[in-house]
Order: C-alpha cells, then structure tokens, then sequence
C-alpha cells in the first residue's frame, strides 16, 4: 500500500472517528414524524411501514404477507398519506 494514502488517512481518522452521540443529537421533524407513527398509527400500519422501511421494496414486502407489490404499494401510500396529513396539520 502506498505509504501516502496510510499518512494521510491517519491525518484525516481523527475527523471521522466514531462519535455516537451523533445519534442523540435528533431533529425536531424526525422526531415529530416518529411520534405520528408510534401514536397516530395501528399496530398493522405501524408494522407494515416500518417494514418497508427496512428493505424498501414493494416486491419483497409483498413476498413476505403474500400480496402483490401493488397491494403492498397501495398501503404503503396510504400510510404515508396518513403520517403527512398529521405532520401538517391536516388530519
């Protein structure tokens, strides 16, 4: 390896070093997007968005209850519609 590239990453791992109160530090929207969900939703819409949040794809979700990527797609929307109409006031 070339004895640049080591010096300077050794110059620049201070910079990056792990910091995890990076994840304490949360902004206000997040959290309020996160309260939506933990009160405003169902146990099943709740399961269901947080799913798709995990793999992030229609298809996959599908597989896993048994439904088409579309179905899935659909309640996917819907509880987006939900969360948004409770983050701006409109529900």
């Amino acid at each position: 390896m070339d004895k640049t590239i080591i010096r300077d990453y050794r110059d620049l791992a201070p910079d990056y070093a792990w910091d995890p109160s990076i994840f304490n530090a949360e902004p206000e929207r997040v959290a309020r997007v996160k309260e939506i969900i933990d009160t405003r939703l169902t146990q099943v819409d709740r399961t269901i968005f947080l799913m798709y949040t995990d793999c992030q794809s229609f298809r996959k979700l599908g597989k896993r209850f048994g439904l088409s990527h579309s179905t899935v797609r659909k309640e996917v929307e819907r509880i987006k519609g939900i969360i948004r109409g409770y983050y701006y006031g409109t529900r």
